[in-house]
């Protein structure tokens, strides 16, 4: 079994094939090279020009902006700032500034105008990754007049800060007015809701907003309190009662012999008649007791140092009478019989009293649903006016802030870093990159061409091919016989078309040299 090798590369067979359709060779790379290369400079010329323009914001400004409504506007307007470049107001001011409708007479030939610049200008954004906004943006335009190109891009951006500069105070001022509107009518609905409180607490003096647990409570609480002031009378009346029982047991006079003359004797028994009756109303604490029982000692002391016989003699010669007194008991239970009297009406008035206020309070429960509802409509009227009049309090300084930097010019601004020049060289066609690709795409296409014409002669080209073909053997193959002369000729015709052929290459390689010296160093040696 025969292993089917795949054939080997023969290059003197391709080298053979490309010598033999030289002529073809040539030509056809001349060609493409030559429509590459004229057709660069036959191609109409587009220059390029762009602007770099810078958002400058303020680092000790940036703080004041944040939360500001105009800040917040010129950030809408950085992001539309495409549309907003490309707007027709701003193309038919620069228009008219340039002078390029000078040639158009129909509205026909000025909207292509507007539509052809509109096509040709590109905007370009850079955003700063930290603060998330847009930091600069670029703006380029095309056009076949390298100086019309350098005006109109400078005339747009000229344009487009002045109108965001305008825009921008503009809004400013007005953002302030609204807010300021806004903040004299919601404090007007504030007083009015004030008043609507007051009048409400005018209405229902007795009525404190709180809770139905609450009053529940305390409808509770006044019947605990009572409940507790009636057990409380119901005691004092049965003491009051006994009280009656032993005053009448009791009389109101008692007898008590007193001495006509004033001896120690008789001072102490009327001062202990004195205590026992103080004792009936104070405790022993009393300053007037403590006083009292203090002169009775002090008088038993005196009475013990008087020797026996004194008191004798003195007892013989004093003289009594018998005479009456108060009693003290009868008085003590007549005052305790006063007090329990005193204290049974004050819990009388205290039960009416709880009894009053827990009537009021059940009433004001019976009223509270609609009282309440009332109060809760009210009050979350006012909370509402009130935050949204903070909220507007709030924003109008922030306006005011912004509406004093867009005076003062201290807001954001736009800075031109780079102006556009007048371009030097078009952007399109490219001529360096296309006499090169003209260059390799010749000698490509006529190396294929020499394949083609080889493929198309219809001629064995070995006797490999035939006997392939026949399946048969080549016994014998006869060369082409080619004599002095044919030789001679053929070398000078080989001049002749190689020498055309270089010399045209070479005008193709000066025209790329002058290309690259112009494009890449400035230097122009040839205008075309």
């Amino acid at each position: 079994m025969t292993e089917n090798n795949p054939p080997e590369f023969d290059l003197k067979r391709h080298l053979s094939i490309i010598w033999k359709r030289r002529y073809p060779v040539i030509l056809v790379a001349l060609i493409v090279a030559s429509i590459f290369t004229w057709g660069s400079f036959i191609w109409p010329e587009s220059y390029e020009a762009s602007s770099t323009v810078f958002i400058e914001r303020g680092a000790l400004m940036t703080p004041l902006l944040e939360g500001a409504g105009v800040s917040g506007g010129m950030q809408e307007r950085l992001r539309n700032l495409s549309d907003g470049i490309s707007s027709r107001n701003i193309i038919d001011r620069v228009i008219k500034d340039l002078d390029l409708d000078v040639t158009i007479k129909t509205p026909d030939q000025y909207d292509g105008l507007v539509r052809n610049i509109r096509q040709n200008l590109t905007v370009a954004l850079t955003t700063d990754r930290a603060r998330r906004s847009v930091d600069r943006f670029k703006v380029s335009y095309r056009g076949r007049d390298p100086r019309t190109v350098r005006d109109l891009v400078n005339t747009i951006v000229n344009e487009y800060i002045n109108e965001n500069l305008k825009y921008t105070r503009t809004d400013a001022y007005e953002v302030y007015d609204f807010i300021k509107g806004q903040l004299m009518e919601y404090k007007k609905k504030l007083e009015e809701s004030d008043g609507a409180i007051r009048a409400f607490r005018e209405r229902n003096p007795n009525m404190i907003p709180r809770s139905e647990a609450t009053i529940l409570a305390r409808v509770d609480r006044f019947q605990t309190d009572r409940i507790d002031t009636e057990i409380t009378l119901k005691e004092l009346m049965k003491k009051s009662e006994n009280l009656r029982k032993q005053l009448s047991g009791e009389k109101e006079l008692t007898v008590a012999f007193v001495s006509k003359e004033g001896t120690p004797q008789d001072k102490l028994s009327f001062l202990n008649s004195r205590l026992m009756l103080l004792m009936t109303k104070y405790t022993d604490n009393y300053p007037a007791v403590i006083k009292l029982k203090a002169e009775i000692q002090e008088l038993k002391r005196e009475i013990a140092r008087q020797s026996t016989s004194s008191r004798k003699d003195l007892y013989m010669d004093s003289m009594s009478t018998e005479t009456s007194a108060m009693n003290p008991i009868y008085q003590s239970l007549k005052e305790d019989l006063a007090k329990t009297n005193a204290e049974i009406e004050s819990l009388k008035e205290r039960s009416s009293e709880l009894l009053r206020q827990q009537k009021i309070a059940q009433a004001v429960l019976g009223r509270m649903p609609r009282e309440q509802e009332e109060w809760v409509k009210l009050q979350r009227d006012r909370n509402v006016y009130q935050r949204l009049y903070d909220d507007l309090l709030v924003k109008l300084q922030d306006a005011r802030v912004s509406k004093d930097i867009q005076f003062s010019n201290k807001a954001a601004t736009f800075r031109v870093v780079d102006p556009a020049y007048l371009p030097r060289y078009p952007v399109k066609p490219d001529r360096v990159k296309m006499i090169m690709l003209g260059i390799f795409m010749g000698i490509a296409s006529g190396i294929v061409a020499a394949y083609v014409l080889e493929s198309l002669a219809g001629t064995f080209k070995d006797e490999t091919s035939i006997e392939s073909r026949f399946k048969i053997p080549v016994l014998a193959s006869i060369p082409k016989i080619l004599t002095e002369a044919d030789k001679l000729k053929i070398k000078r015709r080989d001049r002749k078309v190689f020498a055309v052929a270089g010399l045209y290459l070479v005008v193709i390689l000066v025209a790329l040299a002058e290309e690259v010296l112009y494009r890449y160093l400035g230097i122009k040696l040839i205008n075309f």
